[in-house]
């Protein structure tokens, strides 16, 4: 998904479940299968995620998948955390 983030637009993974389906690997799964597309595939050289900083559990993801902190943000009049992986 693209995002526009600060005046930038920037290619955002993101993920999704239903509860019933949490706590099986599928969101780190399919980040890292995102990742890989994004890098591999379709050439970006770097990727986000904006997570809420409450959500420990899709921060933790996005750390499972390379991706670190950079800064918080505010977007839809929300406090953000935006994770960034840049290509190796």
């Amino acid at each position: 998904m693209v995002q526009e983030v600060e005046r930038r637009r920037e290619v955002e993974i993101g993920y999704l479940f239903l509860r019933p389906l949490w706590g099986q690997g599928l969101a780190t799964e399919a980040a890292q299968a995102c990742r890989d597309h994004g890098f591999l595939r379709l050439g970006f050289t770097r990727l986000i995620s904006l997570i809420d900083p409450a959500n420990v559990t899709s921060r933790r993801v996005a750390e499972k998948v390379g991706m670190t902190q950079e800064k918080e943000i505010t977007k839809w009049s929300k406090r953000l955390c935006l994770y960034a992986i840049a290509q190796r």
